[in-house]
């Protein structure tokens, strides 16, 4: 639903009949104490909620970790959407969503506040569709959710094909590539429309798609899901709902403190804690967050980070 409608169906939502516990609008915890955000997006994770007190809310709105991917460099800001794509790709964690590893090439990045949780002054970014493993997304049309170009028929929206069910698009990825040919399957499934336009179904279709990941085989390489986010304007740090930068591996720890000290010069001295995220060894594991102080490059209320 449209943002504006959303905010009053929080204002409401006590009076609508629902499945599920009504959210609460989360207090944004102070990003200069890094052990809170750790917490804060440790209890995100273990929220397995359906949808965010109406159909017409998915769970990404207040629950899980929406994060994304990215690569140390002086030539660019990771917080940055692609420069001429109209999708960014993030990957959405929760302990009902788990995979064991992040996209080939990247061992730190970003995580974004859950929309319902971010401070007022921040963008409200809106999420556009979401693929239950890796889409290929980058040979499919713009923003990255429909037609591929190895599949531009079988590929389009999921919806548009008829496909609203976890159990309908396994039956529609058992009909794609395998074998000697498994890798082109990225590029043949669809996605779930989940944007404000679905409405009622919003909630439901991104539910369904976080209940397909697991009926995908679990020798499949790329068992990440991908989320399409739709691009920001480039250099606007300070609006962007970014809760922590993070690493997986130790060998990400480098790429996440340049991002922290390359946010703080950006931004006239403002902190992004960095929390290490441990992915569960398996499905049926648990994801970890904390913070260690000892792994910040720039320090909370510092004047300065050289």
């Amino acid at each position: 639903m449209k943002l504006s409608v959303l905010l009053l169906s929080i204002a409401l939502v006590c009076g609508c009949s629902s499945q599920t516990t009504p959210p609460q609008k989360s207090q944004s915890v102070n990003t200069l104490d890094g052990a809170a955000v750790a917490a804060a997006i440790q209890a995100n994770y273990l929220d397995t909620r359906r949808n965010c007190g109406s159909e017409s809310m998915p769970a990404f709105l207040c629950s899980g970790v929406l994060f994304r991917g990215t690569n140390e460099s002086m030539d660019y800001h990771a917080w940055n959407a692609v420069p001429g794509r109209t999708g960014v790709s993030f990957s959405y964690l929760r302990k009902d969503s788990n995979f064991d590893h992040l996209a080939v090439g990247t061992d730190n990045g970003f995580i974004l506040y859950p929309i319902l949780a971010a401070p007022a002054d921040k963008e409200h970014l809106q999420v556009l569709c979401s693929f239950p493993i890796d889409g290929y997304t980058w040979i499919r049309a713009q923003p990255g959710c429909g037609e591929s170009t190895q599949y531009p028929v079988v590929s389009k929206r999921c919806q548009s094909q008829g496909i609203s069910t976890a159990a309908q698009w396994k039956a529609h990825f058992d009909k794609g590539p395998s074998g000697a040919d498994q890798n082109n399957i990225y590029s043949y499934v669809c996605s779930f429309d989940v944007r404000d336009s679905m409405n009622e179904l919003g909630a439901e279709s991104f539910y369904q798609s976080l209940q397909a990941m697991h009926l995908v085989p679990g020798s499949l390489p790329h068992h990440y899901n991908e989320i399409i986010v739709q691009a920001w304007a480039q250099d606007i740090p300070t609006q962007l709902p970014i809760q922590a930068f993070f690493y997986e591996q130790a060998s990400g720890l480098k790429g996440a403190r340049h991002d922290q000290w390359d946010f703080f010069r950006s931004t006239g001295g403002a902190f992004i804690p960095i929390v290490r995220m441990t992915l569960p060894a398996a499905v049926t594991g648990s994801a970890n967050f904390t913070y260690d102080p000892a792994d910040q490059y720039c320090q909370p209320g510092a004047t300065s980070c050289l």
